[in-house]
C-alpha cells in the first residue's frame, strides 16, 4: 500500500526531526582525497518505521535502511543522497512548502549546496571544492561540538592539506 503524507505534516515532521548535512567521506581515489556528498535524513526507531516508508512513498526517491543499533533498540533512517533527487524531488517540496524552524536556515544553505553540486561547481577547482565543503560546515544553526573520531581528524587534516596546496596558488 502506498501513503502519501500531507504536505503541511511533512513540513513539522521534518522541523523537529529532519536533517540537512553534507556527507564528508576520505576517498583517496577522488580528485581531491574527498567525496562530499548533500543528504536528507530523518530518523527513527524501528516502532515507526512505517513512517520512513511514507515519507520513501511521498517523494518517489531515496532509500531506508538501518541507521544504527544500541542497548535502546534499532533505529532507522529514511535517506536521500542523489543530487538530481534532491534537486528535482526535495528542494521543489520545500521550496512550495516553506519549513517554519531553524531548520528553514539550515534548508536554505543545503538548498544553495545542492544547486551547485548539480551544476559541477565543486569540480571546477579546489576554491569551489573548499568553498562548497565550507558551506556544508556551516549547516548548522546551532553550534554543537563536534566529536573528533578518527575520521574526523584524517579529514580535517586533508581539509588543512587542501587549503595549503590552494594557498601555493594565490
Amino acid at each position: 500500500m502506498t501513503t502519501h503524507l500531507n504536505a503541511q505534516w511533512i513540513v513539522g515532521f521534518v522541523d523537529g526531526q529532519g536533517c540537512f548535512n553534507l556527507d564528508v567521506h576520505h576517498k583517496a581515489d577522488m580528485k581531491w582525497k574527498l567525496q562530499i556528498q548533500p543528504e536528507f535524513t530523518v530518523v527513527q526507531n524501528e516502532v515507526d518505521i512505517q513512517v520512513l516508508h511514507a515519507f520513501k512513498d511521498s517523494f518517489q526517491c531515496g532509500s531506508v535502511g538501518v541507521n544504527r543499533r544500541d542497548k535502546h533498540g534499532t533505529q532507522y533512517h529514511y535517506r536521500v543522497k542523489n543530487v538530481k533527487d534532491l534537486t528535482e524531488k526535495i528542494i521543489p517540496f520545500f521550496d512550495k512548502h516553506s519549513l517554519k524552524t531553524k531548520k528553514k536556515i539550515e534548508y536554505i544553505r543545503f538548498r544553495r549546496i545542492c544547486l551547485l553540486m548539480k551544476e559541477g561547481y565543486h569540480r571546477e577547482s579546489l576554491h569551489n571544492f573548499l568553498e562548497i565543503y565550507d558551506l556544508g560546515d556551516s549547516l548548522r544553526v546551532r553550534s554543537r561540538e563536534k566529536r573528533m573520531t578518527p575520521r574526523a581528524l584524517a579529514i580535517a587534516e586533508i581539509i588543512r592539506d587542501l587549503r595549503a596546496q590552494q594557498s601555493s596558488f594565490l
